[in-house]
């Protein structure tokens, strides 16, 4: 009961920092605290939303909350796009609830696979980053120990600068969903 009325009360917090777009810290060191700050990050996204992650394999990208906020974020505007990198990718992702909904907007979604890291402060890290402001940065890819911010465009520029560095680069293959 406890930690239900916790996990409500992060939540509530997390979500209304997006929606306000507050330009604040937060921490999460759980997954389903992580699973909490991806559903905000898509719910309030308004142009783009980048993850560069290992496999998307876990719950925290398969739950139905998050299937369906990233399925509301796509189906508002044609314009809406998400691009990923996998650092761990392997053909489980393929049967994934994510990929499965994923695959249905091959206009608006593109994913690569990528043989490397991004290291911070010497260890592997993964990241999402939305709209040139939002970004959820993942120190502890073990422990899912992360901060963000909803308005951090200095950030999150750097963030999206890393990203679009790997994305368009010759070290990326692209992962066919169909």
């Amino acid at each position: 009961m406890l930690n239900s009325r916790l996990k409500s009360v992060y939540a509530t917090e997390i979500f209304k920092l997006a929606e306000e777009k507050e330009n604040k810290i937060f921490y999460n060191s759980s997954a389903e605290h992580a699973s909490i700050v991806h559903q905000a990050l898509a719910k309030y996204a308004t142009d783009y939303i980048d993850i560069f992650s290992s496999s998307m394999c876990t719950d925290v990208s398969n739950n139905p909350e998050y299937c369906s906020s990233i399925k509301a974020f796509l189906d508002a505007d044609k314009v809406h796009l998400i691009k990923i990198i996998l650092t761990d990718y392997t053909e489980a992702f393929l049967s994934t609830d994510i990929a499965k909904l994923l695959a249905n907007y091959p206009l608006q979604v593109s994913i690569k696979k990528y043989n490397g890291r991004i290291l911070y402060k010497g260890l592997p890290a993964h990241f999402t980053v939305s709209d040139d402001r939002a970004f959820r940065l993942e120190t502890d890819i073990n422990e899912r120990m992360a901060f963000g911010n909803f308005n951090s465009p200095e950030q999150a520029k750097e963030l999206k600068n890393v990203f679009d560095k790997i994305f368009n680069s010759t070290l990326v293959k692209d992962v066919c969903l169909n």
